[in-house]
């Protein structure tokens, strides 16, 4: 039986969890640039503790990863269903950043004009490839991506697979007895709150093409990996939180190989050796110990070799690196109670690790910065025992074995090479050739280090937390992002940001009266502020510690006051944001001493905000306060307006309709209903899940035209409701935006752009008319005798009077009008017409009073349609780069079956449908998770098949 879960075109197997938690719990410092960076450390309890209370089913107490998987799956499902309605839905236009810049005072000055894009832990080099130029790289939030040639600069890179976006890999491998077999791990191990929980081992055997889930990896054992590897015969080992595991036949079963006698069972790090030995390093936040054997292939828990002497002493963390015999240990030091989290002496062994010393220099103190328990790294030259290079928040080097150090990358500054800061990993691929891995990408040096320039343009895998729309400059927006600043998009669709300031970026606002005076935020209430349109920025702190990590805000554009949540029970009204840092903190009853964790401010009563908070203290709460611009703490000028809503949830997200009566909350719990409406101003309140998955949602908001339809922000990204109706109410996931947790939505009238920042593949905008798609605009046509062609379809305009023409083509591009009809009082219209050829193409278009224009699909009909029965008539665009549509006739009502298959006949993709409707039917699906190539698409139904070649390029 095979061991493989596939991974099919509509079902997504891959997820995390904590990837929802705000936090980033580094600590380092930069006293010489104007914003100080100085992430506190919280400690993996106190981090933990706040992931789960932000996504745990109140009714467990913890966070059930299952329910993702069984979201995912139908969010795959409903993008497929969704696709009835593509010429209203659209597609969305992803900004990236595909690049970025430093601005003029951000503070992360960078030097060589470094880009960075997002957090990397893992990194192959193809062995397959002699050039050593190959590489796959793999990104904790944004997917696994592909380089043919990493020493260009910029290097090309290719999104392997979309479904790896709502994953974190670890680690990756090749078997060495056949490079076509690649394997990943899955699952940040270190502990950081923001740290994203992944699903096991993936495995290819077409390299690195398509991947399937190793069904043997499923359960919890496997869900935070450490490192994966291959030894000489092609053995498998995946060190994980929960132990060390060994597989013989290619992942279809394991075998635990945990050491006994060790105090944990979690791993941090596991190293093989050229000389065929295993290292593996215990601990992570526990006691940590060392073994290792000389044959893994056999050892079992039990015939394990402990050190001899000198292994150092940790209980965060130990971080190893090998070749040959000589290896050294980088401890971190601190205590479970106080982790200082340096690594303040390094140790090596040169007998395969059986005698252990201090190496007899050492880098600058402080060196790891805080933070060894989450960015620690460390690897040496194959050819060269004696050049080493450590990684910390900055890379350090040695050439004599450690006797001096010498740092050859800075995180901040202009100076010398830059690296990102959080090195995760270190690979000196030959004598030259050194990658990096950090929280800001991949780095590449072909020199051993001298020189050091980053290969991060085109990787699109920003992990953003927010994001603001300027109100006149059309491409212009702002977004917050994960350990990567704050950014500015000027670019007509895909493009290059500017970092306008740093650190971690929280929420973010332009001013849509003055959008000369813009924000920024950096963790809990500290500031960033703009005058000049975004050119220049200063800073306005308020507080280190109070406060959420990734603070809610909302500013409000009429009174110029900003809101934000602040110490429990308070919220902190900052009076003068455009000018100065006048504020004060207002005790609110209401809050019954909870934390807030949302803030609207009314766009229709001067100086009402709406506050949501979490149930830290009691039950969680949603209200309103009245002159908020005024209020004196301990005011009873506030409102409740929690009756009828959970009790024990985290408020994310209040939205506010076409009047104070229309109101939306969401939440982020799991086991909960997530999506609550009223229309009476709170009053009553009514739940809207109706089928929407359960899964954290992170924002709503109303179609703006139109209260009775909603769009929210959930863990597998977009999804949209054409009828609020209660327990009713159906929902469809956006089909052209990708399955990834998105945290915001911003909206701008104007142009009626909805702007959605994800946490792992940028931002990404589009209209609301056509992510709330009108109605199904679907074309149906058929022959109905040898001179008339019959179309029938569906259409709502968005205002009264739209006309809707009937378009013919004899090469489904060049169209001319054939007919007209008037939108009347129905909403289902028919046309029948005598066509000058046997065989035209159709559409309908609809002209709307408000200056829009829609589309309907595209349809084939040809006359000899009432007698072939079941066929595909025509597949467009045929080569295509994205999608495709396939026309399809069908004689009869029933199931049919779509597949798509390689031209060897391995099938990567499987659909049922039933259909209803006799004659033409034009289907559209997305491929972007598709390699390029060559395929057959293949229809069945009943006893017919039907097929037709097409290529992906």
């Amino acid at each position: 039986m095979s061991n493989f879960k596939p991974i099919s075109f509509n079902t997504i197997l891959i997820f995390w969890v904590f990837s929802s938690v705000f936090f980033g719990c580094n600590t380092r410092q930069n006293t010489s640039v104007e914003f100080e960076e100085n992430e506190k450390y919280d400690g993996p309890d106190k981090a933990a503790e706040f992931q789960t209370k932000r996504t745990k089913d109140p009714a467990l107490g913890y966070v059930p990863r299952e329910r993702l998987m069984k979201a995912i799956e139908q969010t795959e499902d409903s993008k497929i269903l969704s696709t009835r309605f593509i010429s209203a839905f659209g597609n969305w236009t992803e900004r990236g950043p595909n690049s970025d810049a430093v601005g003029p005072s951000s503070g992360n000055t960078r030097a060589n004009s470094g880009i960075a894009s997002g957090r990397s832990r893992a990194v192959l080099v193809d062995a397959a490839d002699a050039t050593n130029n190959t590489v796959f790289m793999g990104s904790v939030a944004g997917g696994l991506w592909k380089t043919t040639d990493v020493s260009a600069s910029p290097a090309t890179w290719t999104l392997v697979n979309d479904f790896f976006v709502n994953m974190a890999i670890s680690s990756i491998c090749q078997d060495p007895t056949n490079a076509n077999t690649m394997y990943f791990s899955t699952g940040e191990s270190y502990f950081n709150a923001d740290a994203a929980k992944g699903d096991g081992v993936f495995k290819s055997t077409d390299h690195g093409v398509t991947w399937a889930q190793l069904s043997s990896t499923v359960g919890t054992n496997y869900d935070y990996c450490s490192r994966i590897l291959c030894d000489a015969s092609g053995n498998v080992y995946v060190s994980t939180r929960t132990g060390v595991y060994r597989s013989t036949n290619g992942g279809t079963s394991w075998t635990t190989i945990t050491p006994s006698g060790l105090t944990s069972s979690r791993f941090s790090d596991m190293e093989l050796s050229s000389t065929g030995r295993l290292h593996v390093s215990s601990g992570d936040f526990q006691t940590c110990e060392y073994r290792y054997t000389s044959s893994p292939s056999t050892v079992t828990s039990a015939t394990w070799t402990s050190p001899a002497s000198g292994y150092p002493s940790s209980t965060i963390r130990i971080e190893l690196g090998c070749e040959g015999n000589t290896l050294y240990a980088l401890p971190s030091d601190g205590t479970l109670a106080v982790p200082t989290c340096q690594v303040p002496t390094i140790y090596k062994s040169t007998d395969g690790g059986a005698n252990w010393a201090a190496t007899t220099g050492q880098p600058t103190a402080g060196w790891a910065s805080g933070q060894a328990w989450y960015a620690l790294a460390v690897d040496i030259d194959p050819t060269n025992a004696n050049n080493v290079i450590v990684g910390g928040l900055e890379p350090y080097k040695t050439t004599d074995g450690g006797a001096t150090w010498t740092k050859i990358a800075n995180w901040v500054g202009t100076a010398g090479q830059y690296v990102h800061a959080d090195i995760h990993k270190i690979t000196w691929v030959n004598a030259n050739r050194v990658l990096f891995n950090s929280d800001g990408g991949l780095f590449y040096s072909n020199d051993g280090g001298t020189t050091i320039r980053d290969r991060n343009a085109g990787l699109r895998i920003k992990q953003f937390y927010s994001c603001a729309i300027h109100p006149s400059t059309t491409n212009y927006f702002l977004a917050g992002a994960q350990d990567n600043g704050s950014h500015q998009f000027s670019s007509a669709g895909l493009g290059s940001t500017v970092e306008v300031t740093g650190g971690d970026g929280a929420f973010v606002h332009i001013d849509q009266g003055q959008p000369s005076y813009q924000f920024t935020a950096y963790v809990y209430n500290q500031y960033r502020r703009s005058t000049d349109g975004g050119a220049t920025w200063g800073n306005v702190n308020f507080s280190s510690t109070l406060g959420q990590f990734i603070n809610p805000t909302d500013y409000d554009d009429a009174a110029n006051i900003m809101y934000c949540a602040y110490s429990a029970g308070n919220y902190k009204r900052w009076t003068d944001p455009q000018t100065g840092a006048t504020s004060a903190n207002i005790n609110i009853t209401t809050f019954g001493g909870n934390t807030v964790s949302a803030v609207t401010v009314s766009p229709y009563t001067s100086n009402r905000v709406y506050f949501g908070t979490e149930s830290d203290v009691g039950a969680s709460k949603l209200c309103y306060v009245n002159s908020a611009n005024t209020i004196a703490s301990g005011s009873a000028a506030t409102a409740d307006i929690s009756t009828g809503l959970p009790t024990n949830v985290y408020t994310n997200c209040i939205a506010v309709g076409s009047s104070d009566n229309n109101l939306m909350v969401c939440y982020t719990n799991y086991g909960v209903q997530q999506v609550w409406v009223s229309n009476n101003g709170g009053t009553s309140w009514t739940n809207i899940d109706g089928d929407l998955p359960d899964m954290p949602v992170y924002w709503c908001m109303f179609n703006p035209t139109n209260n009775a339809q909603a769009i929210i922000a959930t863990e597998t990204g977009v999804w949209v409701t054409l009828n609020i109706n209660g327990a009713s109410t159906a929902w469809f996931a956006s089909p052209s935006f990708p399955t990834v947790r998105t945290d915001m939505l911003q909206y701008r009238p104007t142009d009626r752009i909805v702007a959605a920042a994800t946490y792992g593949r940028g931002l990404w905008t589009q209209p609301t008319y056509s992510i709330v798609p009108l109605n199904n605009f679907n074309l149906k046509g058929k022959w109905v005798n040898d001179k008339n062609v019959e179309l029938l379809w569906d259409y709502t305009p968005t205002a009264q009077g739209a006309t809707l023409n009937i378009e013919e083509s004899v090469d489904g591009y060049s169209f001319k009008n054939v007919g007209s009809l008037y939108q009347g009082y129905t909403n289902s219209y028919k046309y029948t017409l005598s066509p000058s050829a046997s065989s035209l193409y159709y559409r309908i278009a609809s002209n709307e009073t408000n200056g829009l224009k829609k589309y309907s699909n595209t349809i084939k009909l040809n006359k000899t349609n009432t007698v072939v029965g079941l066929d595909v008539v025509t597949i467009y665009p045929n080569p295509t780069t994205n999608d495709i549509n396939v026309a399809i006739n069908f004689s009869a009502k029933g199931k049919a079956t779509y597949s798509i298959k390689t031209l060897t006949g391995q099938q990567l993709w499987k659909k049922e449908e039933q259909i209803s409707y006799v004659g033409n039917y034009t289907k559209h699906w997305g491929l972007n998770q598709l390699p390029a190539g060559n395929y057959l698409f293949t229809v069945q139904m009943g006893g017919e098949t039907k097929s037709m070649k097409f290529n992906k390029q």
